[in-house]
């Protein structure tokens, strides 16, 4: 496991082939500076880019309405569904599903025990959420935006799940609490444990035949 960025990182966004992140450039007092950058062609050089490529890469084409739903779009959770839509879960826990357009066409909630989605994301014809102080995965039917299938709750695998990444059918969930990464597979929803490590896991991704994990203490390649 290798070290590439040990500053304070907000968030891992992944599209069109392209790992974003956004993290903490500077602070003073109360004020928070962002800044953005991007993993390069070798894997572990993390460039600078702007603004926009982070937004693009978060809230899709209509970036500028679209993150606007949230007042703090650094905390807003969202996925990209197959249609090019976008659900959205603001920094209120307010939820949106938003068309091509930029236009809502679903506002709600996706709450969970009054408990708002720690992150969410799209798999076939659903939404995948988890929940960190239930601990339960949550799949949405986006047609409805109702629950449809629940894991986790009384005896669940699952400690603070903060993150959801998806690839082929499986998703790898990051549990703050436990400190380990579990998996579990999409359509026969078997729960497997896939790594544990020293100190809380906050996020995961593959990328261009590598992975990565957010820990407290950085960003690192495994």
């Amino acid at each position: 496991m290798e070290r590439i960025f040990d500053g304070e990182v907000y968030d891992l966004i992944l599209k069109n082939g392209e790992l974003v992140l956004s993290y903490c450039k500077s602070s003073y007092e109360s004020t928070v500076y962002v800044g953005y950058k991007m993993i390069g062609e070798d894997g572990k050089e993390l460039l600078d880019v702007a603004k926009s490529v982070y937004l693009f890469s978060k809230f899709g084409n209509n970036f500028n309405a679209s993150s606007e739903l949230s007042s703090n779009y650094i905390l807003a959770k969202t996925a990209e569904l197959s249609n090019g839509f976008i659900c959205i879960i603001s920094d209120t826990g307010n939820a949106y599903l938003i068309d091509q357009n930029g236009m809502p066409v679903w506002t709600g909630n996706m709450d969970y025990r009054n408990e708002a989605p720690s992150d969410i994301c799209a798999y076939k014809n659903s939404i995948w959420a988890c929940y960190s102080d239930s601990g339960v995965l949550i799949r949405f039917n986006i047609k409805t935006m109702r629950e449809e299938l629940r894991i986790g709750g009384k005896n669940t695998p699952f400690n603070k799940p903060n993150n959801i990444f998806i690839e082929d059918n499986t998703a790898t969930i990051s549990n703050v609490g436990s400190n380990k990464l579990i998996s579990v597979n999409l359509e026969t929803y078997v729960v497997t444990e896939k790594e544990e490590f020293s100190e809380s896991v906050y996020s995961y991704a593959a990328f261009k035949d590598k992975k990565y994990v957010l820990l407290e203490s950085g960003l690192y390649i495994l």
